[in-house]
């Protein structure tokens, strides 16, 4: 009984390394192409289905490759541009407005108190102003211009930050 038992274990082991060698060294695709009679198999329709998903996804990683690189190239060219920006502090106002030839990219409420109505609503923005539905306690408006030579600019807010005064560290021994 247990001769039976190892020969038959050795039987399936055979019959088991046949089949799974059964492409040989072909790989799928040439397995499936040499019969016509294989395409209905499982494992081509598989292969199949894997290989137009590949090819799908090529196609769109290739197109976002493409739009990578020109927002890539338009970023580079933008770089290359003299832009230069300005903050102007403005106080007790109803609208922000930048000086004549530059460019309003920034509007910001940065100071009220809840006596006088809290956070003002912006109501409007555009290119050379920004309005709020009442006046605000200060609001700062940035302000870019393109070129080597930009307009002068009025009410423009220090461009480098003041130096912390933090005393100098006391020796310890």
């Amino acid at each position: 009984m247990r001769i039976a038992s190892i020969l038959a274990v050795a039987a399936l082991g055979i019959v088991l390394a046949g089949c799974a060698n059964r492409t040989g060294d072909m790989t799928i695709a040439q397995w499936c192409a040499e019969d016509p009679g294989r395409a209905d198999t499982d494992i081509c329709k598989q292969h199949a289905d894997t290989e137009e998903v590949r090819s799908s996804l090529g196609q769109r990683i290739a197109e976002v490759f493409g739009v990578a690189n020109r927002a890539q190239a338009t970023a580079d060219e933008a770089m290359a541009r003299n832009i230069s920006c300005v903050t102007r502090t403005l106080n007790r106002v109803r609208e922000g407005t930048c000086d004549p030839g530059y460019t309003l990219t920034g509007c910001t409420q940065t100071r009220y108190t809840t006596r006088a109505g809290g956070m003002a609503i912006l109501r409007s923005v555009n290119d050379t102003e920004c309005r709020f539905n009442s006046q605000v306690l200060e609001v700062q408006v940035r302000c870019c211009a393109m070129g080597p030579n930009p307009p002068p600019a009025t009410m423009v807010r220090d461009t480098t930050p003041p130096e912390p005064q933090s005393p100098e560290p006391a020796a310890t021994s």
